[in-house]
């Protein structure tokens, strides 16, 4: 009897620490979760949606030239987050990029991006079409093209 009078005490004496390991575990598994997918500063230029993220950069050294052609780098986060389009517009002369650009998958939330080329200097407004789920998000950004 008393062995289990002892075993009750050190149960009732240990439970709080019990308990805040495991709320600390389950912060960190949330935690976890929540940025499964950090984008950083080596990604590129960050773009945010509702739910979703993007980051995009220039491949290559050779600074954005008009009627030079150029591939980009892009970053989706959630990783599940598929890149349908990228696009390109001039929102003051209202047209936009003259070829169509291919995108290929290079695994889970890393895309790459050829066929650009922007034709002229001025004010561009880069367009990714992302999806998540049965949702589609155009994430903009402007890029001034000297």
């Amino acid at each position: 009897m008393a062995q289990r009078r002892a075993s009750v005490r050190r149960a009732a004496r240990d439970a709080p620490a019990v308990r805040r390991t495991a709320a600390v575990a389950a912060a960190g598994t949330l935690a976890l979760a929540a940025g499964a997918c950090p984008l950083t500063g080596a990604d590129g230029a960050p773009l945010q949606g509702e739910g979703v993220q993007a980051a995009w950069a220039v491949e290559g050294d050779a600074p954005l030239r008009a009627g030079q052609p150029f591939v980009l780098r892009v970053r989706t986060c959630p990783d599940g987050a598929v890149l349908q389009r990228v696009d390109a517009t001039m929102p003051a002369h209202r047209h936009g990029m003259n070829y169509r650009p291919r995108i290929e998958p290079l695994g889970p939330g890393r895309w790459r991006v050829e066929g650009l080329l922007w034709h002229m200097a001025g004010l561009w407004e880069l367009q990714f079409d992302l999806r998540t789920g049965d949702r589609t998000q155009t994430l903009r950004q402007a890029v001034e093209l000297p």
